[in-house]
């Protein structure tokens, strides 16, 4: 790389995405209050250089009572690279208590190095900081959280400081050679090899790029810098073109904020670590209030009136159904804290998978699966008015609308809030097609459970038509519960109303008591977080259960039945169902291979020609679980399924008769017959005892 190549391609470069990307204001706002109160008051400095790439490595340490001097050469540079086991990273670090070396050093430091470097945080973002802090004065322990307009307008004003006057300076101060601003104006050529990077990296840097060759001068025989109020201009309109007016809608359609922040749990002054906008926005309020057992009960009463009403009107209601509908209540109520609980409850990294970030609620048409998303809304956030809706978020006619609509769900995850984003009528193709439900799912799972951090749960209604699947990649990472049973038709008038009623008597208070409670158990270091159901599950609301018991022991209120002591399976379940219904129906079909105990079904019979949909092949193939497959994932890939006999006859609940037929033509077919295993089981497929 040339001199030049490093100074516009490496350092501005990087100093300007620095700025875009919000480094400061992200790295400002992770530090914990008291570390902002010493940013404003000054009792420590990050520097940055803006225009070299500097890399120089050491540390002075010195003591001022006994005039010990130590040099630390080769330092690390605390990247998360640094600190991470699995990266292959060596570092070399000496240590002299050398007073000589340490004088040259910081005589080098001082002459060579201040010349080069500028604050990290701009005199803007500590002054829109300081402006927080003093709103919130009556607030203890008041920590800043700036919002997306307060840092986009850091973002404008410090790229033109950058450009407009940190390059001028250090041009005329002979830091930059007087040639920076021809290479800075040549910045545009030969962008083949950058353009191999992420497709959405290379349009921030497209963007920078241009804004850096246009705060040039274009015509001067010796290329200057332009007028600040020209680069002011140029700035404003690059970043006006950054996002189109259809992204920025679709961005704003996301606007319910709540941070999780554990460095400020203050237990005992009752602070919980979460944090909501104030009503302005101009600073960051405490969430999470203990509630009276008045209180308590009254809000146990409203989610049983909820409850009460699906038993009421719902067509075959009974307990374990109606356990389905308070799952997703307590899935809701434990969103905000379920990434410290994915933390808790891991012994290894993969095991975050066990605490999913998705809830998924498979329903059919008037089973009531929107009212409810907009109940846990109601009951979490005090509003129903939270909710997107999945078929809305771009227009119809919108180029690439299917991928640009899971980025932005991407990016409603990724705003460091952690209250659930709630989506309702979530399409099929999104789960039955990998490059959808694989990259926001299985992706976003995997960066979880290796970089622990907030992000937001996604809570979603789908319809389900009877065969819903997704690919088992992204089944394993989600939490499916299904709604199959639909309202009384003949009831429905009733059933609006009531419900309209239930809903007009919402809040949220018990929630906010909730967030109190499970903030002191993710202090406790004796909670329990590994708890496992009858399934053999790790049950990751186990502990929200228990709460829920505290509260109706205090509210001298008996358990309700929609209660459960464990995590409902109805992904599994819903596979099994479906495959037990295929083999009860099309038992000829499936060829018994005596040399391996096996089953081999040619799964390419499920066409629309035999009366199935499009998709049943790809649904029905991702719906059996590897382990019943005859070599694994091999088993089930291909024209014919081979599955383990045995196995899955166990798994359907049906004992099988096999059947052996010799044709005219001397050759001998083994087939099956079957009866039932499980009257249960059997019973839910066809109804009866």
């Amino acid at each position: 790389m040339s001199k030049d190549d490093t100074l516009t391609k490496d350092a501005i470069l990087t100093a300007m995405l620095q700025v875009a990307t919000k480094t400061a204001a992200k790295l400002f706002q992770a530090f914990s209050s008291q570390l902002q109160v010493n940013v404003l008051a000054d009792v420590f400095q990050l520097k940055t250089a803006p225009t070299q790439a500097l890399h120089s490595r050491y540390v002075l340490l010195s003591n001022p009572t006994t005039e010990a001097k130590r040099v630390v050469l080769g330092i690390n540079n605390f990247a998360t690279a640094s600190f991470t086991a699995d990266h292959n990273q060596v570092e070399t670090i000496l240590i002299f208590d050398d007073a000589q070396l340490f004088d040259q050093l910081q005589a080098n430091f001082t002459d060579q190095v201040l010349p080069l470097v500028t604050n990290l945080f701009s005199a803007d973002l500590l002054k829109a900081a300081e402006t927080q802090m003093k709103a919130a004065k009556d607030t203890k322990n008041p920590v800043v959280i700036l919002d997306n307009e307060t840092t986009d307008a850091l973002v404008e004003s410090e790229l033109t400081e950058l450009l407009a006057t940190t390059v001028d300076e250090h041009v005329k101060a002979g830091v930059l050679d007087k040639q920076a601003p021809l290479a800075m104006r040549n910045a545009t050529i030969n962008r083949t090899r950058e353009r191999e990077s992420e497709q959405r990296l290379i349009m921030q840097r497209d963007m920078l790029l241009q804004l850096e060759k246009e705060a040039v001068s274009p015509r001067a025989e010796q290329p200057g810098m332009r007028a600040k109020s020209q680069i002011a201009k140029k700035v404003q309109a690059a970043l006006a073109q950054a996002i189109s007016p259809e992204d920025l809608a679709v961005e704003k359609k996301y606007t319910t904020y709540l941070y999780d922040r554990p460095m400020e749990r203050d237990l005992a002054n009752g602070q919980t670590g979460l944090y909501t906008p104030s009503d302005t926005g101009d600073f960051a309020l405490p969430f999470g209030q203990r509630a009276s057992e008045a209180e308590i009960k009254a809000g146990l009463k409203q989610i049983d009136a909820v409850m009460q009403g699906y038993q009421k009107y719902v067509v075959d209601y009974d307990d374990d159904y109606g356990k389905r509908f308070f799952e997703a209540i307590l899935y809701g109520f434990t969103a905000p804290y379920l990434w410290e609980i994915r933390t808790k409850a891991s012994l290894n990294p993969e095991d975050g998978n066990d605490v999913p970030n998705f809830l998924i609620l498979g329903a059919t048409a008037g089973s009531g699966k929107s009212t409810l998303l907009r109940i846990i809304n109601q009951l979490t956030w005090g509003t129903d008015q939270a909710m997107i809706d999945f078929g809305t978020i771009y227009p119809a006619d919108a180029a690439q609308r299917k991928a640009k609509t899971v980025q932005a769900l991407e990016a409603y995850m990724k705003q460091d809030s952690t209250y659930p984003v709630l989506v309702d009528e979530i399409e099929p193709y999104f789960f039955q097609q990998p490059q959808y439900s694989r990259h926001l799912v299985v992706d976003t799972m995997n960066e979880l459970i290796n970089r622990p951090k907030a992000i937001a749960p996604l809570i979603g209604t789908t319809n389900y038509n009877g065969s819903f699947s997704m690919v088992r990649e992204a089944a394993r990472r989600s939490y499916y519960l299904q709604l199959d049973k639909v309202i009384d038709a003949d009831q429905k008038e009733a059933a609006t109303q009531y419900i309209y009623e239930v809903r007009q008597q919402l809040d949220n208070k018990l929630f906010k008591d909730f967030v109190v409670r499970m903030a002191e158990k993710l202090a406790d270091d004796d909670t329990n977080w590994r708890q496992f159901g009858d399934n053999k599950q790790l049950d990751f609301l186990a502990v929200t259960r228990d709460i829920f018991r505290d509260y109706y022991q205090a509210a001298k209120m008996s358990v309700p039945s929609y209660l459960g002591d464990g995590l409902c399976d109805d992904f599994r379940e819903t596979a099994r169902n479906k495959w037990a219904k295929l083999y009860l129906t099309q038992m000829e079909d499936f060829v018994y291979r005596q040399e391996n105990n096996s089953l081999v079904f040619d799964i390419t019979k499920l066409n629309s020609f035999n009366g199935f949909g499009a998709e049943a092949s790809e649904e029905y193939r991702n719906s059996l679980p590897i382990e019943l497959c005859v070599d694994g994932i091999n088993g089930k890939t291909g024209k014919f399924v081979e599955m383990k006999a045995t196995d899955f006859f166990n798994w359907i609940g049906v004992e099988p008769n096999l059947k052996t037929t010799t044709h005219d033509n001397g050759t001998v077919k083994t087939t099956t017959t079957a009866k039932p295993k499980k009257k249960g089981f059997w019973a839910r497929l066809f109804g009866g005892n």
